[in-house]
């Protein structure tokens, strides 16, 4: 077994004698759960001994963001493999008698395949796992760091990320989220990089993604600590992946643009529609339209036709009325001269009878 890292200050050391408590979660817990705690682990280099004893603490909500977060997005990172949070590890400890028994809060394997039926991981059978999250709490950091850290390193996990959900910085490094590459003889720690934003992380090679602190929440009425919220960063797309809240309000989200844009797309069918009807409508009107110009410019033409008609039958009456009256005027002027002709002729015949007369004497 390797010396802990240099990084690890001593603590002063707790009473060896295991117990096994049950404490009543306070206000804002959320769960509790079966974790492993050994109190006489409190100061490097951390020692095997004693056996591990289970102790139920109460979980708070922002460990069990943090644990429930990175079990949503490593299941969807890794859909094959087997990631489970809280899951019962299984393993035998070199020199000892029967099997011990840890309770890692994240755990990834990446070459066993998923079982939703599995309710403990037996790492003799299935091989250790390829990388576990630790989250750490005021109940558990001397445990998360010490023991644990210990076994992992022991039986052959290859990666262990630490987190202090607390921002206390309980483990005296210096930071609130660390890490260690593991194998047998050395603990190797984790990488840090930047991120775009400037926010610093740790990259497991094992998972290819980066986790940092995101938000850091003070102290309220119902959390005396501060709250820590980490989060996996992808370094291939330059972005963060959404928790599990996050992708179903996003789904939601989503699912709710496409109804309104499907919605969207009826009502501008059924707008296109109307309007098509409307252009058809008015197409139709202006054909009738243009059918009763037609018609009245027929009906136009055709009393013109009968003005003229009029005009030509009136003129034609009005000439035979002239014809008339002239030869009527021509056969009066006729009578008249008739007539004078035979008044001339009267008083012709008068005369030459007044002459005859005369020239006969007679009175």
């Amino acid at each position: 077994m390797s010396e802990a890292s240099s990084d690890f200050r001593p603590r002063p050391a707790l009473p060896a004698t295991p117990r096994r408590v049950r404490s009543i979660p306070r206000a804002g817990a959320v769960d509790d759960r079966v974790q492993t705690i050994d109190p006489a682990s409190a100061a490097p280099p951390y020692p095997l001994d004693p056996p591990l004893v289970e102790v139920r603490i109460p979980v708070r909500a922002p460990h069990a963001n943090a644990t429930g977060y990175s079990r949503n997005v490593l299941r969807n990172r890794f859909p094959g493999a087997e990631v489970g949070d809280d899951l019962h590890m299984l393993f035998t400890e070199p020199d000892k008698t029967g099997r011990s028994r840890l309770s890692p809060d994240v755990l990834v394997a990446l070459n066993v395949p998923r079982s939703p039926t599995r309710g403990e991981y037996d790492a003799d059978l299935l091989g250790p796992p390829d990388f576990v999250l630790e989250v750490l709490s005021r109940s558990t950091w001397i445990h998360d760091v010490g023991r644990k850290l210990n076994c992992y390193q022991q039986i052959g996990v290859r990666e262990c990320l630490l987190f202090d959900v607390t921002g206390e910085d309980l483990a005296g490094v210096g930071k609130d989220i660390w890490g260690f590459a593991l194998t047998p003889k050395r603990r190797e720690p984790l990488a840090e990089c930047v991120l775009p934003t400037g926010e610093r992380g740790v990259r497991s090679e094992m998972l290819g993604l980066v986790a940092y602190v995101a938000e850091r929440t003070p102290p309220s009425a119902s959390r005396e600590t501060w709250a820590l919220t980490m989060r996996w960063h992808d370094p291939t797309t330059g972005a963060d992946i959404r928790d599990y809240d996050q992708t179903v309000a996003g789904e939601a989200l989503a699912l709710a643009g496409q109804a309104q844009a499907r919605a969207e797309a009826t009502q501008v069918r059924a707008d296109a529609t109307h309007a098509r009807a409307d252009a058809t409508q008015a197409r139709a009107e202006a054909a009738q339209a243009r059918d009763d110009a037609a018609q009245a410019r027929d009906d136009a033409a055709q009393a013109r036709d009968d003005a003229a008609q009029a005009r030509a039958e009136t003129q034609a009456e009005r000439a035979k009325v002239r014809t008339e009256r002239a030869r009527a005027e021509a056969a009066l002027r006729g009578e008249e001269a008739a007539l004078r002709r035979e008044e001339a002729t009267r008083r012709r015949n008068a005369e030459l009878e007044e002459e005859l007369r005369r020239l006969r004497g007679e009175p």
